[in-house]
């Protein structure tokens, strides 16, 4: 069987500050997860400038030398990097940090040019579907991926700050495995990270065929940096990827 892909998704965690990142990028190299991903922001691919958390997202912007320096660590440590991207600017600068693959949101689902030049630039390519309907993720396959198949991986889940772990409905993680069977299969985890859910429930979306298990991580969460919400601190993250390595050849 093939070993599950651990993410650690530090998203918008790193807050705009080198330091942060830094040390976000040395806490995930330690964990012993597969993958790092970050978001990549521009404010001007997210936002117009009269929007209120313009200046926001702007904050979010880092020299590509910060980047870079992050790229070179975790491709040392033998880790692969992915960015969240929203633009061909970010996906551009994805390329340029030699990402081994990028994820488009919920919110880009619909924009088939930039599917299109991830789909010719990058050799994995992560695509959530949460929320989106059925007939529109097999109209995109119909039309851009069913070709590339072997790079796709279909993301299943949503941010609900946290999620309650009642609306997860981690049966659809089955039903897209029976209808999608050419795809990968993840799991984005947004449980609540200070409650016991953040251990197990990957557990259990695990024995519904996934390959690739997305969750969060924070530097500490009792300093509520941004996207801390579902996050593990670094210590937390190493024992959620032991237990996932421990019940995994119970899959069989």
């Amino acid at each position: 069987m093939k070993k599950i892909e651990i993410i650690a998704e530090i998203a918008q965690g790193y807050e705009g500050d080198p330091k942060l990142t830094n040390l976000l990028t040395s806490g995930a190299i330690a964990t012993g997860a597969d993958a790092v991903k970050y978001q990549l922001v521009y404010a001007d691919e997210v936002a117009t400038p009269d929007y209120q958390y313009y200046e926001l997202f702007k904050s979010l912007e880092m020299p590509t030398s910060v980047w870079q320096e992050a790229s070179n660590r975790i491709h040392k440590a033998g880790k692969k990097l992915y960015f969240d991207m929203t633009g061909f600017d970010s996906l551009t600068m994805a390329l340029d940090l030699s990402a081994d693959g990028v994820k488009l949101s919920t919110t880009e689902f619909y924009n088939r040019a930039l599917i299109k030049q991830a789909l010719s630039s990058f050799e994995k390519i992560f695509i959530s579907v949460g929320g989106i309907p059925v007939d529109d993720i097999d109209l995109l396959i119909e039309q851009l991926l069913q070709e590339n198949s072997q790079k796709i991986c279909l993301m299943y889940g949503f941010q609900a700050e946290p999620t309650p772990l009642e609306q997860n409905n981690l049966l659809k993680l089955r039903s897209f495995k029976e209808r999608y069977p050419g795809f990968e299969l993840g799991f984005m985890d947004h449980s609540d990270g200070g409650s016991d859910d953040s251990f197990h429930l990957s557990l259990v979306a695990m024995g519904m065929g996934i390959s690739v298990i997305e969750k969060h991580l924070t530097l500490d969460r009792s300093l509520e940096i941004e996207d801390y919400v579902s996050g593990l601190a670094p210590d937390q993250f190493s024992e959620f990827v032991k237990l996932v390595r421990k019940y995994e050849p119970a899959l069989g």
